[in-house]
């Protein structure tokens, strides 16, 4: 499976990111920033949204998940502790999707 990984920019959020890549690496998975087929997202809601629209040209080819490590979030819903989980059920594909409609701002 192809991913990316965007992270709010902060020191936590990237430590998270190298350790997810590390893990990634052995199950095989390929970083495609490109043409990712799953977008993560380490940060918060804002980091997802922006993810949302560095991503918008392919909104209904692409799944997206957020990693929470921030103070409150409400769409970025696993936790650091759970990445391991995350990505065994990425590669094993038990997880669900989710249509949720975006926005256009003019």
């Amino acid at each position: 499976m192809r991913y990316t990984i965007l992270t709010k920019g902060d020191s936590k959020s990237n430590a998270l990111k190298h350790k997810m890549m590390n893990y990634m690496k052995d199950f095989r998975m390929i970083e495609d920033s490109e043409n990712p087929e799953i977008v993560i997202s380490v940060g918060g809601d804002g980091t997802l949204l922006q993810a949302f629209h560095q991503y918008s040209h392919m909104l209904s080819k692409v799944a997206f998940v957020g990693v929470h490590t921030g103070h409150l979030g409400f769409y970025a819903d696993w936790l650091p502790h759970e990445v391991e989980k995350l990505i065994i059920e990425i590669i094993i594909q038990s997880f669900r999707s989710l249509n949720i409609h975006c926005l256009k701002l003019l």
